[in-house]
């Protein structure tokens, strides 16, 4: 198995052998509502289609940011954006590295507890990617415990910005989801990341 440094090393069976992660794939459900697109992010993204989108960098600016910050205003202060910081968890396991997109519920100036979501934004097949993903959503599940706000679901996502994929992290077993979320569908993407947002609304146990 290649020796893993971060967590852009992680494969799904690195997450299984090194982490004890099983995962599978399975309908999440989480379009049980549809959130119509504001007018603001409509513009936003038919003005960014106009240029070059060829890289993962502009991909995440571009695309996933707007419908993210969208999200944001869609939930005032109930959620805390973060993009591109260092999350080291335990780097022993190689939990550590950048993560494109994190929230957390506590409205602070740095990552603190609870932290209730991971996105990662690809210019590559999006499946190469779940490994990923889920190794920063059971380092969160680490985070929370350890700062004692124990959260029994994370949530993530990885797209390459036109598809999204959701995942769940229940105990030791990753959840993949089934269905795809696409641009061409935006008011049901906007309506799974609510149904996200609104699990979080609800006291944990």
């Amino acid at each position: 198995m290649k020796k893993l440094r971060s967590y852009s090393d992680y494969s799904l069976k690195a997450l299984q052998e090194n982490c004890n992660i099983d995962n599978t794939k399975r309908a999440l459900n989480l379009c049980n509502q549809v959130i119509q697109p504001s007018d603001f992010l409509q513009e936003a993204l038919k003005r960014n289609n106009l240029l070059p989108i060829n890289s993962e960098k502009a991909r995440s600016e571009l695309i996933v940011t707007p419908i993210l910050v969208e999200w944001m205003q869609n939930n005032p202060n109930k959620l805390q954006y973060f993009s591109g910081n260092t999350f080291d968890v335990l780097p022993e396991k190689a939990l550590k590295g950048r993560c494109d997109f994190l929230f957390t519920k506590h409205f602070s100036l740095h990552i603190a507890a609870p932290v209730i979501a991971m996105f990662e934004a690809k210019d590559e097949n999006v499946d190469n990617w779940y490994g990923q993903c889920g190794a920063e959503m059971y380092a969160a599940k680490l985070f929370n415990e350890r700062k004692n706000e124990p959260y029994p679901i994370i949530y993530g996502a990885v797209t390459d910005g036109y598809q999204w994929v959701f995942l769940r992290l229940e105990e030791n077993m990753l959840l993949i989801d089934s269905e795809r979320y696409t641009m061409q569908d935006l008011p049901c993407l906007l309506g799974a990341l609510q149904t996200i947002a609104d699990f979080y609304d609800k006291p944990q146990i």
